[in-house]
């Protein structure tokens, strides 16, 4: 943590937010007793420096900053999960044809389930196993949209304005590839062995 993220973090905190409404009020009733607007900000001023000078000399000031950035992260990991829960409700209720992009599809919700199921029973997570969920329905769509084209443009004979050669292969096998994403960063960051090094260190221990 640089010192301008330090200071940022700070007043974000309950702690810097606590000393900057000290300072403005201590501002105000000197304003209500009649200071000049010199002297009553030159106070809250110097309220607010001395608090963070004692905040840095105690400690509290690093703690709280600290606490504030991982309740950030928190933050972000919770906006972001959202993000890939919703994108997972949206990939399951798509009707697809039988076919490879369906099975695929499938298998790409069923991990993206152990992922939420992750984050919701431990607040592991990985941002691109998450991103992988949302960037997995817009495959989807994307090759929905070119089915739809190119069945528009059979049933009128119209000639295929955008070639998509092997669309639903593809899509499956970029599919596929995050549902593997999604499986193996969860597990990462879930502290969990893949099942051949448990099964190696089972071996070990006999």
């Amino acid at each position: 943590m640089d010192t301008r993220e330090f200071i940022n973090r700070y007043a974000r905190s309950p702690l810097g937010i606590g000393a900057l409404l000290l300072a403005l009020g201590a501002a105000a009733i000197a304003a209500v007793l009649g200071a000049p607007p010199p002297v009553y900000l030159s106070l809250a001023l110097a309220l607010i420096f001395s608090s963070f000078v004692a905040a840095l000399v105690t400690g509290l000031g690093p703690g709280a900053a600290v606490r504030e950035g991982e309740r950030e992260a928190r933050e972000k990991a919770r906006s972001r999960m959202a993000k890939a829960g919703e994108a997972r409700k949206r990939l399951a209720a798509l009707r697809l044809p039988e076919g490879p992009v369906a099975r695929a599809r499938d298998l790409l919700v069923l991990e993206a389930g152990r992922l939420i199921e992750t984050f919701e029973g431990s607040g592991a997570w990985d941002p691109e196993a998450a991103q992988a969920v949302v960037d997995s329905l817009d495959l989807v769509d994307a090759w929905q949209r070119e089915a739809d084209e190119a069945a528009t443009e059979r049933r009128f004979s119209l000639p295929d304005r955008n070639p998509f050669p092997e669309a639903a292969e593809r899509t499956a096998s970029a599919l596929r590839d995050k549902a593997a994403l999604i499986s193996s960063h969860r597990a990462a960051a879930a502290g969990e062995l893949p099942p051949v090094d448990r099964v190696a260190i089972e071996e070990e221990l006999k």
